[in-house]
């Protein structure tokens, strides 16, 4: 099957706008400001959302869930991300003998127990979170759960219901291994799926004014923004905007892809980033977790200081993540689980 640009650019679009939004929250812990708050409003309002809208959008949940596939794309790029994570930690040069045992200590929780986020609500105390790779995990659990309900009957219930046991839980406990985020996401993986059995964007191109509600939509989530992060199912002080606002941003962003698209060399390079945009979003969680960005970021407002912090830092870290990616590539064996479209190459030409 014939890959559809537009997709990969609308993904390109998201996984920029999580490394964007990322250096916007350490922008704003290390000096509060209007603009970076803005910033988080906006790329927290669609991003994530966006990504399990797609992947449901290309899921066959009726056909036999392929277990080792989807192990190799999103629980083994997890381990050996994590794994990176724990090396570079306890590498870092200011760090003493007994530091190190320390930062392994809790990194290495961290990483099992694969919260997005720091929680009060884990079974047993985690000081850190692992941070960006919930959504691997999250997705795996989401996946599989889609599967299972829709070999039975009434799938749109067993799917509320599902939403509504992983959303009130997590106001009282946070499970190990982003189960509870994967029981929210099932809902946007089957609205993804919904999505494209019913045609929706040829009824959006055929009804243009939804692209316009839609973007009124994404405004409105944008200018009351109360907090979201799906890796705790936190959908902030208005839960309800939140959601249809994720559902507007993401048909935007689609939108704005196709026209896009149309450009030869932005249309290229954004569905390159797309295309990569699974390793892209591993080795941004390595720099993230890895690298003392709070220092970075007293150095580079000084050095910079007519330039806005949340844009000197989102430049520094694109390239970090993109030669990394690039690197992971080139990896054999593990290059197929960061990137899944050679993996089918592979595929194809032993089938051929």
């Amino acid at each position: 099957m014939q890959r559809i640009r537009f997709f990969d650019i609308a993904k390109g679009i998201a996984i920029l706008a999580v490394i964007l939004g990322h250096s916007a929250i350490e922008t704003n812990l290390f000096i509060p400001h209007r603009t970076a708050q803005v910033v988080v409003a906006f790329c927290f309002s669609f991003h994530m959302p966006l990504f399990f809208i797609l992947s449901g959008y290309f899921m066959h949940p009726e056909r036999r869930f392929r277990w080792m596939k989807e192990a190799k794309q999103l629980l083994f790029t997890y381990v050996v991300t994590a794994l990176c994570v724990l090396v570079g930690v306890t590498c870092m040069p200011p760090l003493d003998h007994e530091s190190r045992a320390i930062a392994l200590r809790q990194w290495g929780m961290a990483a099992i127990y694969g919260s997005g986020d720091i929680s009060n609500l884990t079974l047993w105390r985690v000081d850190l979170r692992i941070g960006a790779i919930w959504f691997l995990l999250a997705l795996f659990w989401a996946r599989l759960l889609l599967h299972c309900f829709a070999k039975l009957p009434y799938t749109p219930v067993w799917v509320v219901l599902c939403f509504a046991v992983g959303y009130v839980s997590s106001r009282y406990v946070l499970l190990p291994w982003s189960i509870q985020a994967g029981m929210c996401a099932v809902a946007f993986l089957y609205l993804g799926y919904l999505a494209k059995k019913y045609d929706v964007l040829g009824m959006v191109r055929r009804f243009p004014y939804v692209w316009a509600a839609a973007f009124v939509i994404l405004a409105v989530d944008i200018v009351f923004f109360g907090g979201m992060s799906m890796a705790v199912n936190n959908y902030g002080s208005h839960p309800v905007l939140a959601v249809i606002g994720s559902i507007a941003g993401t048909l935007c962003v689609v939108g704005i892809s196709q026209l896009l698209d149309r450009v030869p060399a932005l249309g290229s390079a954004l569905s390159g980033i797309g295309q990569a945009s699974l390793a892209i979003l591993c080795v941004h969680l390595i720099e993230d977790d890895v690298l003392p960005w709070q220092l970075y970021l007293g150095v580079l407002r000084m050095t910079l200081p007519q330039v806005p912090l949340v844009l000197l830092s989102f430049i520094i870290r694109l390239p970090i993540d993109f030669i990394g990616a690039a690197v992971l590539y080139h990896v054999p064996v593990i290059n197929e689980w960061f990137y899944p479209q050679l993996a089918k190459k592979k595929l194809d030409k032993t089938r051929s």
